[in-house]
Protein backbone atom coordinates (compact mmCIF):
# COMPACT_ATOMS: atom_id res chain seq x y z
CA UNK A 1 0.00 0.00 0.00
CA UNK A 2 1.51 3.61 -0.91
CA UNK A 3 0.81 6.09 1.60
CA UNK A 4 0.42 9.71 0.26
CA UNK A 5 1.26 12.58 2.78
CA UNK A 6 0.06 16.12 2.36
CA UNK A 7 3.59 18.43 1.61
CA UNK A 8 4.00 19.78 5.47
CA UNK A 9 3.34 15.98 7.06
CA UNK A 10 6.45 14.79 3.72
CA UNK A 11 9.05 17.21 5.04
CA UNK A 12 8.11 16.27 8.96
CA UNK A 13 8.56 13.07 8.20
CA UNK A 14 12.17 14.03 6.01
CA UNK A 15 13.08 15.65 8.64
CA UNK A 16 12.69 13.06 11.60
CA UNK A 17 14.00 11.10 9.57
CA UNK A 18 17.38 13.05 8.80
CA UNK A 19 17.59 13.82 12.72
CA UNK A 20 17.02 9.99 13.42
CA UNK A 21 20.09 8.67 11.52
CA UNK A 22 22.11 11.92 12.59
CA UNK A 23 21.86 10.46 16.43
CA UNK A 24 22.43 6.99 15.07
CA UNK A 25 25.56 8.09 13.76
CA UNK A 26 26.52 10.40 16.24
CA UNK A 27 26.91 7.33 18.54
CA UNK A 28 29.18 5.52 15.90
CA UNK A 29 26.64 3.72 14.50
CA UNK A 30 25.60 2.83 10.81
CA UNK A 31 22.48 1.26 10.26
CA UNK A 32 21.86 -1.53 7.87
CA UNK A 33 21.28 -1.12 4.06
CA UNK A 34 17.78 -2.53 4.84
CA UNK A 35 17.44 -0.10 7.86
CA UNK A 36 18.47 2.78 5.45
CA UNK A 37 16.20 1.29 2.87
CA UNK A 38 13.23 1.84 5.07
CA UNK A 39 14.15 5.10 6.94
CA UNK A 40 14.40 6.12 3.25
CA UNK A 41 10.82 4.91 2.46
CA UNK A 42 9.16 6.32 5.22
CA UNK A 43 10.88 10.01 4.42
CA UNK A 44 9.67 9.44 0.73
CA UNK A 45 5.81 8.94 2.22
CA UNK A 46 5.78 5.61 0.78
CA UNK A 47 5.98 3.51 4.52
CA UNK A 48 4.11 4.97 7.69
CA UNK A 49 5.75 3.48 11.02
CA UNK A 50 3.54 0.56 11.38
CA UNK A 51 4.45 -0.36 7.99
CA UNK A 52 7.71 0.16 8.68
CA UNK A 53 7.88 -2.35 11.99
CA UNK A 54 6.21 -4.52 9.95
CA UNK A 55 9.04 -4.54 7.20
CA UNK A 56 11.77 -5.00 9.50
CA UNK A 57 10.13 -7.22 11.71
CA UNK A 58 9.76 -9.71 8.80
CA UNK A 59 13.67 -9.35 7.68
CA UNK A 60 14.81 -10.23 10.62
CA UNK A 61 12.90 -12.65 11.33
CA UNK A 62 13.80 -16.41 10.11
CA UNK A 63 11.48 -18.19 7.85
CA UNK A 64 9.45 -19.95 10.58
CA UNK A 65 8.64 -16.72 12.13
CA UNK A 66 11.58 -17.22 15.26
CA UNK A 67 14.04 -14.38 15.70
CA UNK A 68 17.23 -14.46 13.81
CA UNK A 69 20.54 -15.25 15.84
CA UNK A 70 22.45 -12.27 16.67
Amino acid sequence: MHVTREPAAALCCRDAVAEALASVRAEGLEPSSTGLSVCEAIARGELDPEQAVARLTAHYRAPDGSPRPA
